[in-house]
């Protein structure tokens, strides 16, 4: 039978951003700058990985008040931490939920106004401060700051009606730099540069450029290796339309029978959805256009289920 489809595509002329720590609990960056009421904090308990630790703790008590969470907590937390941190996360973990509940009264920010979310994000650093010392503040939720803080920056940017689209790139690159660790730009700029792939792929397809032309340009813009595998890429996905359209085109009578001769067990699952989705899809000439196969949220359009 097939194979359960071809690996997501490469982010082009970048590494894969490192897999999440496997312990629930590692060193703050030292390399992360202060901001808000963030404060650098090298404690090792004091990470975003405790809070995910908290909200798994919740999440399994299902408790319909603080006391009855409280009096299970500590099972909970031995479960997921070392048993000489469990009292010391008690604590935090009571200040946390107190946190929490005062966030909850806060008004939300207006959708799209800058001003409104600097203002919620001044809020909550409040509430922060009731709650929590500024080392605290700044292991457990200086990301979340930061985070918060570059979208408010380029919430701002995109209101600029005074700046260039390259003054306000170069602007939102100054952002970045200065708000995240070298891990997170990472993330971000493999995360746009496969982006960047989708687009310049959907772009090729509408103008129906030569395998030649896709691997020059691809080549040209991301290097030899990651053109090589965009392009393994695009046979796989004229791969699975090519099955479409002989699944397609096929009497109703023969279709249980290519139904199994030509999809795995996973593409059978999608096949349905694939077809209703090329259906949908019209080309220039009016014809119904090649639709990419279903996939994940973030993965290159057109390649085979996996």
């Amino acid at each position: 039978g097939r194979g359960g489809g071809p690996p997501p595509p490469p982010a082009p002329g970048r590494g894969v951003p490192p897999p999440a720590a496997t312990s629930a609990i590692s060193a703050v960056p030292e390399t992360t700058p202060p901001m808000g009421d963030a404060r650098p904090g090298p404690d090792a308990m004091l990470t975003p990985s405790l809070i995910l630790i908290f909200e798994s703790a919740l999440a399994e008590a299902q408790a319909t008040g603080k006391a009855a969470f409280m009096a299970i907590a500590p099972s909970l937390l031995a479960k997921r931490l070392p048993a000489e941190l469990v009292a010391r996360a008690m604590g935090l973990l009571e200040r946390y939920i107190d946190m929490q509940e005062a966030m909850q009264a806060l008004p939300p920010p207006d959708a799209g106004d800058p001003a409104s979310l600097r203002k919620t994000i001044e809020a909550r650093a409040e509430v922060r401060r009731r709650y929590f010392a500024p080392e605290e503040i700044e292991g457990l939720f200086g990301d979340e700051i930061r985070q918060d803080t570059l979208m408010a920056d380029k919430m701002a940017l995109a209101r600029n009606a005074n700046l260039t689209p390259e003054e306000r790139e170069a602007a939102a690159k100054r952002s970045e730099e200065a708000l995240l660790t070298p891990e997170q730009r990472e993330q971000r700029r493999a995360f746009t540069a496969q982006v960047d792939v989708q687009r310049q792929t959907a772009a090729m397809n509408a103008r129906g450029a030569s395998a030649q032309e896709r691997f020059a340009e691809r080549s040209a813009a991301y290097g030899y290796e990651a053109a090589r595998q965009l392009a393994a890429l695009d046979q796989e996905n004229q791969d699975w339309n090519n099955r479409l359209d002989q699944y397609a085109a096929a009497p109703a009578e023969q279709q249980e029978q290519l139904r199994e001769s030509l999809f795995n067990e996973r593409e059978r699952l999608r096949l349905a959805g694939a077809l209703a989705l090329r259906g949908s899809r019209i080309t220039p000439s009016g014809q119904p256009g090649q639709a990419p196969s279903p996939s994940g949220a973030g993965q290159t359009p057109g390649r085979s289920p996996s």
